[in-house]
């Protein structure tokens, strides 16, 4: 999915900081006397983007998101612990545990399974890997 951003900084060649627009109607180009007009936003959503077109400080873009797996890592993420509580309640029961026992091993399994989510998420963090591509200038 596309979206608007603003350059704001250079970070090195190829690479700036681009502060990521809200989507709404207008455009966010209205002057506010829309009755159903969202205001902009009032934090800055920042983002690296790589920058192929040569975009300065300043300049209007479109950016494309870059990472084409972070769907596939976020069912991984979510699926993980859902799968380890439910092994960790059928181990439970296997080995003859009684029900709060065969519990307390589904959270035993639902803790290991946010292992592998706790390290995915610290892998992604010091991967400086753009977030976006700039695609073209916006007018």
């Amino acid at each position: 999915m596309n979206q608007m951003a603003i350059v704001k900084r250079e970070l090195k060649s190829g690479l700036v900081e681009v502060s990521l627009l809200r989507q709404v109607e207008c455009g966010l180009k209205c002057n506010g006397n829309c009755a159903g007009c969202m205001q902009a936003p009032k934090e800055e959503l920042l983002a690296v983007a790589t920058n192929p077109i040569g975009a300065q400080p300043g300049d209007r873009v479109e950016v494309e998101s870059s990472v084409g797996h972070s769907i596939g890592l976020s069912a991984l993420v979510f699926a993980l612990p859902c799968v380890f509580l439910a092994l960790g309640y059928v181990v439970g029961q296997l080995l003859g545990m009684g029900e709060l026992s065969s519990l307390g091993m589904a959270g035993v399994g639902l803790v290991v399974g946010f292992l592998p989510a706790i390290l995915v998420n610290r892998m992604m963090i010091r991967s400086s890997v753009p977030e976006f591509t700039i695609l073209k200038f916006q007018h």
